[in-house]
């Protein structure tokens, strides 16, 4: 092979090479980007709300009934409307576009007793749509579910609560065009929470404590085996404490901070690593029924609720140019249905 031939096979091979890289390095950001993402939504959904319906599926500990037993078969639909502002939109190491942005999400649920077991079944499906005003390159769209198995003691909402989750989900190109991947999460951990009354003094077991209940302190921790098409596969763990204040009936407020190491799957170009922490604050008030017309009225929108909502996302990686800091705030409706 001549000189200028074996220079341009030369760069043909490192530039491969860097492509790879810079694949493995885009996959890694998309699930750190898509975990963090799925922390803010659960952040929502689990604020210490009685009135408007959420899933029974929560990375929270906290999350109102998660350790309960639904009292028979149930449907939930959900509806989330986000708009807020993100610092770092691509998610880049140096140099990210800052921007508005529009995520709307809509959810439906079902939740079930197992017979006499002190077990509960959660199904769960969901479509969410992302829209950057100043980075349209980094918009898509999402749809997937998530199955849920979970310990429950009937008489006690604040024991120890094992569970198993597999949740696929599928990203496409907006809108809902062509898919680009596909993964499917394998989960087994546990909930763990304690509330308290007005004077932090803990409620005593029973079945449902939350007209009692002022604070929660919750635990959650969970292993996970991520299969991801294409990209590269991973295992994490996740470790997310979280605390709540509800202020009467119409305010609450929550903090929880999500803290995961990701380690992807040797691969031709060695092994990289995440990790991520994300600390949360949501702030939540519950629209009264009197102020939308009645019980009814509110029954029929959905029991609305507005929040603010607060993040700072911080990511190291070892890949190249991998690790990333993003703000973002959040203005959002929240709407639920029981049926």
């Amino acid at each position: 092979m001549k000189t200028p031939a074996l220079a341009v096979a030369a760069l043909v091979f490192f530039a491969s090479l860097g492509a790879a890289s810079a694949q493995a390095v885009g996959r890694g950001r998309l699930d750190a980007s898509s975990d963090a993402q799925d922390a803010m939504d659960d952040a929502l959904f689990a604020t210490p709300n009685s009135a408007t319906p959420a899933p029974l599926s929560n990375l929270y500990a906290t999350a109102p009934d998660l350790e309960a037993q639904a009292p028979s078969p149930q449907f939930r639909a959900n509806a989330l409307l986000p708009l807020g502002w993100n610092t770092n939109a691509d998610e880049l190491s140096q140099g990210g576009t800052a921007s508005g942005q529009w995520r709307p999400l809509g959810s439906l649920s079902w939740a079930s007793p197992l017979g006499d077991l002190p077990l509960r079944a959660t199904v769960t499906g969901f479509a969410e749509t992302d829209r950057y005003f100043q980075a349209s390159n980094v918009d898509l769209d999402k749809t997937g579910g998530s199955g849920r198995l979970q310990f429950v003691d009937p008489g006690d909402d604040q024991a120890f609560s094992p569970y198993l989750v597999i949740a696929p989900r599928w990203d496409f190109i907006p809108t809902f065009d062509n898919q680009i991947s596909a993964r499917q999460d394998f989960n087994v951990g546990f909930n763990k929470r304690l509330n308290f009354d007005a004077n932090f003094q803990q409620v005593a077991a029973a079945a449902d404590t939350s007209s009692q209940t002022v604070w929660s302190l919750g635990l959650t921790v969970f292993l996970q085996r991520r299969l991801r098409e294409p990209g590269v596969s991973s295992n994490a763990a996740f470790v997310i404490p979280s605390l709540s204040y509800a202020s009467g009936e119409s305010w609450s407020a929550s903090l929880a901070v999500e803290y995961l190491s990701r380690w992807f799957d040797q691969n031709g170009f060695g092994l990289a690593s995440n990790n991520e922490i994300q600390p949360i604050v949501t702030l939540e008030y519950i629209v009264p029924a009197a102020a939308l017309g009645g019980e009814r009225n509110a029954a029929l929108l959905g029991h609305p609720a507005l929040d603010l909502q607060g993040s700072y996302l911080k990511v190291w990686s070892n890949g190249p140019g991998g690790g990333y800091e993003q703000w973002q705030t959040v203005a959002a409706l929240k709407m639920g249905w029981r049926f």
